[in-house]
């Protein structure tokens, strides 16, 4: 009965099933000794993968994110097992393992991709080169610009199997072998066989004769225009050795480096011009000479008359992290010496260098404060000639983007390469800059976007604080706005701004207006967007009563608003809110709460006025922020006057906007040709986006367009830029 029960096993099986278990839990054994010893390995090269400048000619290894299998450049081996082993250079697109990644850092190669022959399928795994090397790849052309035949470089394999042949039409990527060729500089496809058979032909195919860059070559700085130097010894190692410690210094601060948006007290040295004539005068001067984080100094030439190139700069620390994502696709699309990132460096040394560019146009990828900050440092340069600039949103309110047309923000499935092509049509507009002088202190800032007095800035204060604190909790623009919200319900139940009508005297242009009963916050609007896209300037006449009382009904203390409110009703006609005018529009308002009315459209913002020139009296301290940076300000005044305009780039989506574009291209031949004057092609640019702006305007619903007073159509013509 107990055998049936309990059946024992025959002793060769048992024996069979326990060395089959132990070389099973052997064999996981080994794996996990295996796993872990690689990943010690791979810890120790990992700071050679961190995030950092650009070191020019070798390639930048990040962690690369695979959708599938991918092949290995270096070893040509399959790129298997755990993520976070395969890394993916940003410039040139190539995929290694990170033990064979680790042995390229070792060498220092630049690639030969405008000086080697057309069947170099780079071999040697370098990274594609910026720039060209002296003095045999120089040619002098009859109108004085250093032209080059841009010849393609080959990157093997790790194609997209949907990806086409440029020569034949076919299929040409593959994910089981490391086949297909692709140029990291124009993004074609082609298969081996084809290239081969290409080039054993007689008359070459055109798209092999030469690189045409891809669709946004007029965007790049061709390699032609870049003259590498070969670095001296030692300068070249104590050069890198001073990059290096400012990077490892630069990885472990956690203050962010950003300057106070358009602090302009220092003024730099000019900056050089183009000389004149011959090959060599077409070189930027001593400025432009500059030496990179690996000690490569290298010249800058004047571009053909077909290129404008793009000065690109990124904050990878803003939008999460999406800033990181845009700065590697970037790289890939341009040349990287036009791509910055202001984590690790100021934007005024590639300003310096890049200045003298004709046709130069600068792209900048963050918040309203990275633009600031390079307006600021185009102002601390002493530049004669400001670029254009557009705008990526990456920030957490993002108004002056949405002003100029760039949208609320930018989301991952957006493609870069759309973006470049956007900011290729963009056509100029124009943004006044207003400068604020400070108390006794002599304190000087510019304003781009707004200034507030009170509770908007008590709450900007308190998020700020909280950020310094613990940067860590603030990783995305959603959370940010949790952020913004929390402090602002807090400020709803403490009033800390309550009575600011009996703290402060607004005068303006010369008149003092009264604030009405119970105000707690007074902003001063240079682009009718506050807060993350709210509109607090409407352009339709409505009276200021429907205003204050839409937004009394706030608390049941704030009735007794109305009576006061009343009497600003004088039957005084604003005119719309525009970005060029020469005006500012002040608004009051009541609190967090009719703040947050005013983001869902349930109340709007009183208006006050709007005038030339603005002076605030602030009889105790109370906080103020200027372009989303907030300061708790001691008793004094503040005077707010205008600076000058500056030329931005804003996105075109009608008819007129690219007529307008047009017609900046033809003033910049004119100005390249000779037949006019910088000065004169400013003004005349200046009053053309002026005109293109007020028609458009004029052309709006009856019903909406509001009459402008005469005091305002006199002075419109007043505001043209000083540069």
């Amino acid at each position: 009965m107990e055998s049936i029960l309990e059946p024992s096993l025959p002793p060769e099986a048992v024996a069979l099933f326990n060395s089959v278990g132990y070389t099973f839990v052997g064999l996981v054994l080994s794996l996990s000794v295996f796993l872990c010893v690689r990943k010690f390995l791979f810890f120790l090269t990992w700071r050679s993968f961190r995030d950092g400048p650009y070191v020019i000619g070798q390639h930048q290894w990040r962690p690369g994110n695979l959708a599938g299998p991918q092949w290995c450049n270096v070893c040509e081996a399959i790129v298997y097992g755990i993520r976070s082993y395969v890394v993916k250079c940003d410039i040139c697109g190539m995929y290694a393992h990170a033990q064979c990644a680790a042995t390229t850092m070792r060498f220092k190669s630049v690639n030969g991709s405008l000086s080697t022959s057309e069947s170099s399928l780079s071999s040697s795994c370098s990274c594609r080169a910026p720039g060209v090397l002296p003095p045999s790849t120089l040619v002098a052309s009859d109108d004085k610009v250093v032209t080059q035949q841009q010849r393609h470089m080959w990157i093997k394999g790790n194609i997209d199997p949907m990806d086409s042949c440029s020569l034949c039409g076919l299929f040409c990527g593959s994910i089981l072998a490391l086949s297909g060729l692709k140029c990291s500089w124009c993004h074609v496809r082609v298969h081996e066989e084809c290239f081969q058979q290409a080039l054993a032909r007689t008359h070459k195919p055109p798209l092999l004769r030469r690189c045409d860059l891809g669709r946004h070559a007029s965007l790049i700085l061709p390699p032609s225009c870049v003259i590498l130097h070969e670095p001296v010894s030692i300068a070249s190692k104590s050069q890198r050795a001073l990059n290096s410690v400012r990077s490892a210094v630069s990885k472990m601060s956690n203050i962010r480096l950003r300057r106070p948006s358009g602090a302009t007290d220092a003024h730099a040295p000019p900056t050089s011009n183009f000389r004149s004539s011959g090959w060599e005068n077409a070189l930027v001067a001593a400025s432009s000479v500059v030496s990179g984080s690996d000690g490569l100094p290298y010249d800058l030439v004047e571009t053909s008359k077909e290129t404008t190139p793009l000065l690109v700069f990124i904050n990878s620390r803003s939008g999460g992290k999406m800033g990181l994502h845009v700065l590697r696709q970037v790289r890939m699309w341009l040349n990287p010496l036009q791509v910055h990132d202001l984590s690790h460096q100021s934007p005024i040394e590639p300003l310096r260098r890049f200045i003298g560019l004709p046709r130069l146009r600068i792209l900048v990828c963050g918040g309203d404060g990275t633009v600031g900050w390079v307006l600021g440092a185009l102002d601390e340069i002493g530049a004669q000639r400001q670029p254009p600039i557009a705008v990526l949103p990456l920030g957490t309110g993002n108004d002056l983007a949405r002003v100029l047309g760039w949208g609320a923000g930018f989301s991952a499935p957006t493609d870069v390469s759309e973006i470049l092509s956007e900011v290729e049509a963009a056509h100029v507009s124009l943004l006044d800059r207003w400068q604020v002088n400070i108390g006794d202190s002599q304190k000087r800032v510019v304003l781009n976007n707004y200034v507030g007095v009170g509770v908007d800035a008590q709450v900007a204060l308190e998020f700020h604080e909280q950020r310094e604190r613990s940067p860590g909790l603030f990783m995305s623009q959603f959370v940010n706005k949790l952020w913004y919200s929390q402090f602002g319900a807090k400020n709803f139940l403490v009033r800390t701004c309550a009575g600011l009508p009996e703290k402060i005297i607004l005068v303006c242009d010369g008149k003092r207006i009264p604030l009405p009963v119970g105000t707690e916050g007074v902003i001063l609007l240079n682009i009718n967007s506050y807060g993350g896209g709210s509109k607090l300037w409407h352009d339709d006449v409505e009276s200021d009563n429907e205003d204050s009382d839409s937004a009394s009904e706030t608390d049941d203390d704030d009735r007794s608003r109305s009576s006061s409110i009343d009497s600003l009703d004088t039957g005084t006609r604003f005119g719309p809110s525009s970005p060029h005018d020469g005006l500012l529009d002040v608004v009051a308002v009541y609190g967090t709460l009719h703040l947050g009315q005013m983001q869902v459209g349930l109340s709007k913002a009183v208006r006050l006025c709007q005038a030339k020139s603005v002076r605030i009296t602030l009889k105790e301290t109370l906080p103020v922020q200027i372009d989303g940076e907030p300061w708790l300000q001691n008793p004094g005044e503040m005077e707010l006057s205008f600076f000058q305009q500056a030329f931005m780039l804003s996105r075109t989506v009608e008819e007129r906007d690219v007529v307008t574009k047009k017609v900046g291209e033809v003033l910049d031949w004119a100005e390249h040709s000779h037949v006019i004057t910088s000065t004169q092609r400013d003004v005349l640019l200046v009053e053309i986006a002026r005109r293109v702006a007020d028609s458009a305007a004029s052309r709006r619903p009856a019903g909406s367009r509001a009459i402008l007073s005469t005091d305002r159509a006199n002075g419109s013509h007043s505001f043209v830029s000083d540069r």
